[in-house]
């Protein structure tokens, strides 16, 4: 009786070891998508991968930030699948990737305004790109400067990998007279992701903060400036009240606005194909407008 037990006991042991190496080789077979990059598109690339994921079972998607020149450094190392990024190339990366006989592949899959916050008790409205430059390059360092209090203001940024970090320093710095690039004042606080910026200008009156606009549109604790491409022109703002001005944005009427881009190493596999297929469908698109980015139809 007692063998009879022992044997039915193995038997048990057997079939569930079946059970886990079966469940282990279904996992295994799991095409696995890493993406990597711009902090900017974190909270949309989850939202891309949940809905894909929820959909199609047999996929992984894997998503991390870091900034844009992570992300692109991941794709072109091979630890990546997709690079996420809120900028164009740069030379260096293109120059990277074809050194490695890598030939890279963009989608253009957004639009994303970046957002100039400070505290609500702030009474400036809006900053000129010229405004902005002096402030960023700690040229001037007080908002009275810009009709606002005798107050000091104090500057918070991104580090130099991020996207958004190179976009502003092309965009707003530019170069000096002699075709040298200007750089961000030394006196910048550094935050580490885009998620601080609305936290922080919560609770810093004299701060000034800039982020990807998805991540200030539906919060609290802060107030979004009009931006004015120079003195004479009128200054127009990335949202209306709660609602982000789409048109604005795609057509490039509000100065700080950017396309974000998907990118891959061709030749591209299969699962990457559907994959971006998916984030350009209208159901993927839809998911842009509803994490309050612009879609790009």
């Amino acid at each position: 009786m007692a063998k009879i037990q022992k044997f039915n006991l193995v038997l048990v042991l057997l079939f569930a070891m079946m059970i886990l190496t079966s469940c282990g080789v279904r996992e295994s077979k799991k095409k696995v998508i890493s993406i990597g990059g711009s902090d900017t598109m974190v909270n949309l690339s989850v939202s891309w991968a949940e809905e894909f994921m929820s959909a199609n079972p047999n996929f992984s998607v894997q998503i991390t930030g870091g900034g844009s020149g992570i992300g692109i450094a991941g794709l072109i190392n091979g630890t990546s699948s997709i690079a996420n990024l809120s900028r164009v190339l740069r030379k260096s990366e293109i120059e990277a990737a074809r050194q490695r006989n890598i030939l890279l592949k963009s989608y253009h899959v957004a639009y994303d305004g970046i957002a100039i916050a400070v505290h609500p008790s702030n009474p400036v409205d809006s900053l000129t790109i010229d405004d902005l430059r002096d402030i960023y390059t700690g040229k001037k360092n007080n908002w009275k400067d810009f009709g606002g209090a005798d107050q000091n203001i104090n500057v918070y940024g991104r580090e130099s990998s991020s996207g958004t970090y190179e976009f502003l320093k092309n965009l707003i710095l530019g170069k000096d007279s002699s075709g040298r690039a200007i750089e961000f004042s030394s006196a910048i606080l550094v935050l580490q992701g885009t998620a601080q910026a609305g936290e922080v200008i919560r609770r810093d009156r004299g701060g000034i903060v800039y982020g990807g606009l998805g991540y200030f549109v539906r919060g609290e604790g802060h107030k979004l400036l009009g931006i004015k491409k120079n003195a004479k022109e009128p200054a127009v703002f990335p949202t209306n009240g709660q609602k982000i001005n789409s048109e604005s944005i795609r057509k490039g009427i509000y100065s700080l606005a950017r396309p974000l881009f998907c990118y891959t190493a061709a030749p591209e596999k299969p699962e990457m194909i559907t994959y971006i297929n998916y984030i350009l469908s209208p159901g993927g698109q839809a998911i842009v407008r509803e994490m309050e980015y612009i879609s790009v139809d």
